[in-house]
């Protein structure tokens, strides 16, 4: 895919999804690979916790690139192995992980922590906007309301014959978002802004997030756009409160098969 190819899909997804702020391109680099137009906030005296920085590029549609020094929330530190932490620390660490009981939250940690596949392992992050990175990424993320993520879901259904699951962890939603997709593990990932992203990323109360891998990225928007063709867009769909309304042939077709009543079929795009 060119990066015209690329701005374009980030174009199109706002637009066929109706999204209030920009698709995230996110790509693992080193710091020899920063592309152009990134910042780094600390270069500036700044320093951000991972979804303020999500959160700034997708509403200033501004490109940064994040390493250790650029972060203020622990957790990505952790996830993306920008530092280690030895047994003593993950023990400290781990006991506060939001659980009661400080040895099950421990455990759980020690169990279930989300980290970068050792050999994917890098310097850091870049995060530009769909419409406008200069680089490939390794996935997307967006930040959506339920009836948006609805239309996705639909799409990456769609496309690939499966539903997709979620990673509802509600400390660390950054880490929660992203490592699934970028481990290879899944293609699609749905997750929920945690208590810090509302606080300080001022994540609204109706986001969710949706990540999306990028070697499907090009399918999960053509599938999106053939639903929107066949009347399921998010802009095709209204509300229609109404009795025995129109519905598809095979609706009927069953009904008929067993002696129920039938009525209007529904042609696709009319009501």
């Amino acid at each position: 895919m060119t990066l015209t190819e690329l701005h374009q899909i980030g174009e199109g997804m706002e637009r066929l999804y109706s999204l209030k702020t920009a698709p995230l391109a996110i790509k693992l680099i080193n710091r020899d690979e920063v592309p152009p137009r990134c910042e780094q906030p600390s270069a500036g005296g700044k320093h951000y916790a991972l979804c303020q920085a999500f959160s700034y590029v997708r509403r200033t549609r501004n490109h940064l690139a994040v390493f250790a020094e650029d972060h203020w929330c622990l957790w990505p530190v952790i996830n993306f192995r920008l530092r280690e932490i030895d047994e003593q620390d993950e023990r400290y660490v781990g006991s506060g992980y939001f659980i009661r009981d400080p040895e099950v939250s421990y455990r759980h940690f020690h169990n279930e922590y989300p980290y970068i596949k050792e050999e994917l392992k890098k310097d850091g992050l870049a995060i530009a906007p769909l419409e406008s990175a200069e680089f490939i990424p390794d996935a997307v993320l967006i930040y959506c309301e339920p009836s948006q993520l609805r239309q996705m879901l639909m799409s990456s259904k769609w496309h690939t014959g499966n539903i997709t699951t979620s990673a509802f962890d509600t400390c660390d939603s950054c880490g929660a978002a992203l490592l699934p997709v970028l481990n290879g593990e899944k293609l699609y990932n749905v997750s929920i802004p945690d208590a810090g992203e509302f606080e300080r990323a001022l994540v609204g109360e109706n986001e969710m997030i949706y990540t999306i891998a990028f070697s499907t990225l090009a399918d999960m928007y053509a599938a999106g756009t053939e639903l929107a063709e066949k009347g399921f867009g998010l802009k095709q769909l209204a509300y229609d409160l109404k009795e025995d309304y129109a519905r598809p042939k095979f609706y009927n077709d069953m009904f008929r098969k067993w002696g129920l009543e039938t009525g209007v079929e529904w042609i696709p795009g009319k009501r």
